[in-house]
Protein backbone atom coordinates (compact mmCIF):
# COMPACT_ATOMS: atom_id res chain seq x y z
CA UNK A 1 0.00 0.00 0.00
CA UNK A 2 2.81 2.38 -0.60
CA UNK A 3 3.56 5.15 -3.16
CA UNK A 4 6.55 3.64 -4.87
CA UNK A 5 8.34 7.13 -5.27
CA UNK A 6 8.14 7.57 -1.31
CA UNK A 7 8.87 3.72 -0.49
CA UNK A 8 12.59 4.39 -2.72
CA UNK A 9 13.15 7.49 -0.92
CA UNK A 10 13.06 5.56 2.12
CA UNK A 11 14.33 2.88 1.24
CA UNK A 12 17.98 4.76 -0.65
CA UNK A 13 17.19 6.62 3.12
CA UNK A 14 17.46 3.48 5.24
CA UNK A 15 20.58 2.44 3.29
CA UNK A 16 22.30 5.40 3.59
CA UNK A 17 23.15 6.12 0.24
CA UNK A 18 21.97 9.17 -0.67
CA UNK A 19 23.89 11.77 -1.75
CA UNK A 20 24.57 13.98 1.00
CA UNK A 21 27.17 16.83 1.15
CA UNK A 22 28.79 15.07 3.93
CA UNK A 23 28.72 12.06 1.61
CA UNK A 24 30.31 13.57 -1.21
CA UNK A 25 32.55 15.25 0.21
CA UNK A 26 33.96 12.08 1.57
CA UNK A 27 34.48 10.55 -2.59
CA UNK A 28 36.89 13.57 -2.47
CA UNK A 29 34.43 16.27 -4.12
CA UNK A 30 35.68 19.69 -2.67
CA UNK A 31 32.14 20.83 -1.78
CA UNK A 32 30.71 22.79 1.49
CA UNK A 33 29.33 20.18 3.86
CA UNK A 34 26.66 22.48 5.98
CA UNK A 35 23.43 21.39 5.62
CA UNK A 36 21.14 23.32 3.20
CA UNK A 37 18.64 23.19 4.80
CA UNK A 38 19.22 24.49 7.72
CA UNK A 39 23.39 25.73 7.15
CA UNK A 40 24.41 24.65 10.26
CA UNK A 41 26.30 21.20 10.92
CA UNK A 42 27.32 18.43 8.71
CA UNK A 43 24.88 17.54 6.24
CA UNK A 44 23.98 13.89 6.89
CA UNK A 45 21.21 11.61 6.63
CA UNK A 46 19.97 11.86 10.36
CA UNK A 47 20.35 15.80 10.31
CA UNK A 48 18.19 16.43 7.08
CA UNK A 49 16.15 13.97 8.26
CA UNK A 50 15.83 14.35 11.71
CA UNK A 51 17.90 16.77 13.75
CA UNK A 52 17.52 19.52 11.21
CA UNK A 53 15.37 22.62 12.72
CA UNK A 54 12.83 22.27 9.72
CA UNK A 55 12.73 18.62 9.57
CA UNK A 56 12.04 18.67 13.76
CA UNK A 57 8.88 21.24 12.46
CA UNK A 58 7.13 18.87 10.27
CA UNK A 59 7.55 15.81 12.50
CA UNK A 60 5.76 18.07 15.23
CA UNK A 61 3.04 18.55 12.52
CA UNK A 62 3.01 14.89 11.21
CA UNK A 63 2.64 13.30 14.76
CA UNK A 64 0.16 16.14 15.62
CA UNK A 65 -1.87 14.72 12.74
CA UNK A 66 -1.20 11.23 13.80
CA UNK A 67 -2.52 11.40 17.91
CA UNK A 68 1.03 11.54 19.67
CA UNK A 69 2.82 14.13 21.59
CA UNK A 70 5.61 15.84 19.63
CA UNK A 71 8.15 13.79 20.27
CA UNK A 72 11.93 14.34 18.41
CA UNK A 73 13.76 11.06 16.62
CA UNK A 74 17.55 11.73 17.65
CA UNK A 75 18.32 8.12 15.39
CA UNK A 76 17.19 6.92 12.59
CA UNK A 77 16.92 3.33 15.00
CA UNK A 78 14.13 5.04 16.97
CA UNK A 79 12.22 6.29 13.93
CA UNK A 80 12.15 2.98 12.54
CA UNK A 81 11.36 1.50 15.74
CA UNK A 82 8.62 3.98 16.47
CA UNK A 83 6.80 2.89 12.93
CA UNK A 84 6.89 -0.92 13.43
CA UNK A 85 5.43 -0.41 17.38
CA UNK A 86 2.23 -2.13 17.79
CA UNK A 87 -0.89 0.46 19.43
CA UNK A 88 -4.18 0.43 18.60
CA UNK A 89 -5.10 3.98 18.31
CA UNK A 90 -2.70 4.22 14.80
CA UNK A 91 -2.19 1.94 12.46
CA UNK A 92 1.21 0.88 11.29
CA UNK A 93 0.23 1.32 7.85
CA UNK A 94 -0.89 4.70 8.34
CA UNK A 95 2.84 5.38 10.61
CA UNK A 96 4.65 3.88 7.49
CA UNK A 97 3.07 5.87 4.30
CA UNK A 98 3.10 9.32 6.74
CA UNK A 99 7.33 8.58 7.44
CA UNK A 100 7.76 7.28 3.96
CA UNK A 101 5.99 10.98 2.93
CA UNK A 102 8.03 13.19 5.34
CA UNK A 103 11.26 11.71 4.25
CA UNK A 104 10.36 11.79 0.75
CA UNK A 105 9.12 15.86 1.23
CA UNK A 106 12.07 16.38 3.03
CA UNK A 107 14.61 15.31 0.76
CA UNK A 108 12.87 17.55 -1.61
CA UNK A 109 12.77 20.62 0.46
CA UNK A 110 16.71 20.00 0.27
CA UNK A 111 17.10 19.62 -3.35
CA UNK A 112 14.77 22.82 -3.99
CA UNK A 113 16.74 24.69 -1.43
CA UNK A 114 20.42 23.38 -2.96
CA UNK A 115 19.18 23.93 -6.73
CA UNK A 116 18.54 28.06 -5.54
CA UNK A 117 14.91 27.04 -5.76
CA UNK A 118 12.50 28.70 -3.03
CA UNK A 119 12.32 27.45 0.33
CA UNK A 120 8.80 26.45 1.31
CA UNK A 121 7.32 26.67 5.10
CA UNK A 122 6.90 23.55 6.85
CA UNK A 123 3.41 23.96 7.27
CA UNK A 124 2.76 24.55 3.55
CA UNK A 125 4.92 21.10 3.28
CA UNK A 126 2.60 19.73 5.53
CA UNK A 127 -0.24 20.61 3.67
CA UNK A 128 1.41 18.40 0.43
CA UNK A 129 2.03 15.57 2.62
CA UNK A 130 -1.81 15.84 3.99
CA UNK A 131 -2.69 15.54 0.24
CA UNK A 132 -0.13 13.12 -0.81
CA UNK A 133 -1.31 10.58 2.22
CA UNK A 134 -5.66 11.42 1.81
CA UNK A 135 -5.06 10.50 -2.07
CA UNK A 136 -3.01 7.17 -0.83
CA UNK A 137 -5.98 6.03 1.07
CA UNK A 138 -8.67 6.85 -1.39
CA UNK A 139 -6.89 4.73 -3.96
CA UNK A 140 -6.95 2.24 -1.56
CA UNK A 141 -9.57 2.70 0.35
CA UNK A 142 -11.14 -0.90 -0.07
CA UNK A 143 -8.33 -2.76 1.18
CA UNK A 144 -8.26 -4.13 4.66
CA UNK A 145 -5.27 -2.11 5.95
CA UNK A 146 -6.64 0.83 4.32
CA UNK A 147 -10.59 1.02 5.24
CA UNK A 148 -10.47 3.01 8.66
CA UNK A 149 -7.23 4.91 8.04
CA UNK A 150 -8.79 8.41 6.63
CA UNK A 151 -10.89 8.38 9.96
CA UNK A 152 -7.91 7.95 11.76
CA UNK A 153 -5.51 10.46 9.57
CA UNK A 154 -8.47 13.17 10.14
CA UNK A 155 -9.24 12.56 13.23
CA UNK A 156 -6.29 14.93 15.45
CA UNK A 157 -6.96 17.35 12.35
Amino acid sequence: GHIPSHAFMMWVAQLDRLPTRSRLASWGLQIDTCCCVCNHYHETRDRIFLRCTYAEQLWKLALKRLGYRPVLFHTWEALLSWTSLRVNHCPSTLRKLTVQAVIYRLWRERNQRLHNGPSTPPQVCFKEIDRLIRNAILARKNRRNFRHLMGTWLMHE
